[in-house]
């Protein structure tokens, strides 16, 4: 299931939201572990990690899923919206649990880590095992202490993990059970992981342990994303999963990707100061992808619901190919972002 609100609309599959941690006594929490930038969160991740995605604020949390409209129009707020919440991971757990202590409340920062995508074991989200983290303006103190007092009721169990308090929950979604557990570091800090072995190497890393980096900055897609927009997501093809993964483009036709032996990866970014664009730039050892964008993620399956996107492509170099979407449409839109989590490996399978 998608992460943005907008397509709730579309995927019956329930997201998850994020809390902090409460001050009872007994929890590990420390008042000087938040982070200060993007940059430190991503040194928390996991080395393997596939796939990051970034929201960059100030922006308000509204958890209210927007009704069904046959405006074609869509605004700049909901449109900006929409790309914000594709880093705040599985959303709407537990029917708003959290999400509805956290609503109006203000996000500095968010960032998600994914890997090891698999595809579910009918209709809904791709499983994978990621992390994200919300780093909020205001103190939430009050906030966790009512979380913590109400989640036992329906959580799966509460445990210590790295001498940080941990709230597991289960729940059913289509024919797949997730888990999802909350973490609060920081009593302005959300951890949201859906792996306890993804979740325990981030709290490993936030009390000092050091390890390699998650997506290096050697790796060519780095080139292609400004990391100061508003949103922008990295995706670098781990080959090693390619049997497993549903949306790799390694391994032949499979039944949620765009099959590339030479792929690399690919970014995107959107920045609501550049206009009504996003931007995908895809990499292959290719040379002449160039020449077959719509073979590529960049084509967006090909698909009528695509047209009012108004693609342009642009080669920037051999293997490097970049395409420009206008969002104008609410329609297109909404494809556009269902594709879009679709080759970052969060496909929904409907």
């Amino acid at each position: 299931m998608t992460k943005g609100i907008v397509l709730a609309a579309i995927v019956t599959c329930s997201q998850a939201v994020f809390a902090q941690a409460s001050n009872s006594a007994e929890m590990a929490v420390k008042s000087d572990v938040a982070p200060q930038s993007i940059e430190a969160v991503i040194s928390w991740l996991p080395a393997d990690t596939e796939t990051i995605v970034a929201s960059r604020g100030p922006f308000g949390l509204n958890t209210d899923i927007p009704p069904k409209t046959n405006e074609s129009a869509i605004s700049d707020k909901e449109l900006t919206a929409d790309f914000e919440y594709l880093s705040l991971g599985q959303f709407l757990f537990k029917d708003r649990l959290l999400a509805k202590r956290l609503e109006k409340k203000t996000v500095n920062f968010a960032v998600e880590g994914s890997r090891h995508f698999r595809p579910p074991a009918g209709l809904g989200e791709t499983l994978y095992e990621g992390c994200s983290v919300i780093l909020f303006t205001d103190d939430l103190r009050d906030e966790i202490s009512s979380f913590a007092k109400d989640a036992p009721r329906s959580a799966l169990k509460v445990e210590e993990m790295e001498n940080h308090q941990v709230f597991v929950f289960q729940e059913k979604l289509e024919e797949d059970t997730w888990t999802t557990f909350v973490a609060f570091p920081d009593d302005h800090m959300v951890l949201l992981a859906t792996d306890r072995h993804y979740l325990t190497e981030v709290l490993t890393r936030i009390n000092g342990k050091i390890g390699a980096r998650a997506l290096p900055h050697d790796l060519p897609e780095w080139k292609y994303v400004n990391t100061q927009a508003r949103v922008w997501g990295v995706r670098h093809y781990d080959n090693s999963q390619s049997q497993f993964h549903p949306t790799s483009p390694q391994g032949g036709r499979k039944s949620a990707n765009f099959p590339d032996e030479q792929a690399i990866g690919l970014t995107f970014v959107f920045d609501p100061q550049s206009g009504r664009l996003a931007t995908v730039t895809y990499l292959s050892r290719d040379p002449a992808i160039a020449s077959k964008p719509t073979q590529t993620p960049l084509g967006m399956a090909n698909s009528p619901e695509a047209k009012g996107l108004d693609t342009q492509y642009q080669e920037l170099s051999p293997g490097v190919v970049q395409a420009h979407y206008s969002l104008e449409h609410r329609q297109a839109v909404q494809f556009f972002l269902f594709v879009l989590e679709a080759t970052l490996g969060h496909a929904i399978y409907i």
